[in-house]
């Protein structure tokens, strides 16, 4: 191919050019940026820990729950879901609160509590149960009573 012969060639050729200025890092402040958010993630992975050791109790109430569906008897399955909302109040440094009477509680913990999830639309027999002496509950009574308290368990900010 022949040269383009209205290409010229450049008249100053003994100037030197400087080197290619490199683009990273673009100001002096950028490693100040870069160990912040490195701080920053941190700090939210150490948290996230921490809130995830700190819910550890939830963690196991559930899985309590989970392996009391079909094995124990009604009244035992009133009193172990009395007994792990009882802990979990206690967990969260809400031991006066835990200590009320059953009736009390329910209705304290049903103030916060979404109208769906309230302890006071359970049968009679889940406040009463562990005081009487033998309870007969149907399956969809089981059930609701179940799935109430492990949403309770779940959701709750006591």
């Amino acid at each position: 191919m022949a040269a383009n012969p209205t290409f010229s060639a450049l008249p100053h050729k003994a100037y030197l050019l400087p080197d290619a200025v490199p683009m990273w890092p673009p100001v002096w402040w950028t490693w100040l940026a870069v160990a912040a958010v490195i701080l920053i993630l941190f700090g939210a992975i150490l948290l996230l820990i921490i809130r995830h050791k700190k819910r550890a109790y939830r963690r196991e109430a559930l899985t309590a729950l989970k392996h009391a569906d079909d094995k124990v008897l009604d009244k035992e399955l009133v009193v172990l879901c009395h007994e792990l909302i009882r802990r979990c109040l206690v967990s969260e440094n809400k031991s006066t609160l835990a200590a009320l009477p059953a009736s009390q509680l329910f209705n304290t913990l049903d103030q916060k509590n979404a109208a769906k999830h309230r302890f006071s639309s359970l049968p009679e027999d889940f406040i009463s149960g562990p005081y009487r002496g033998d309870i007969t509950l149907s399956a969809a009574q089981r059930e609701h009573i179940l799935s109430t308290t492990r949403y309770w368990i779940r959701k709750h900010h006591a």
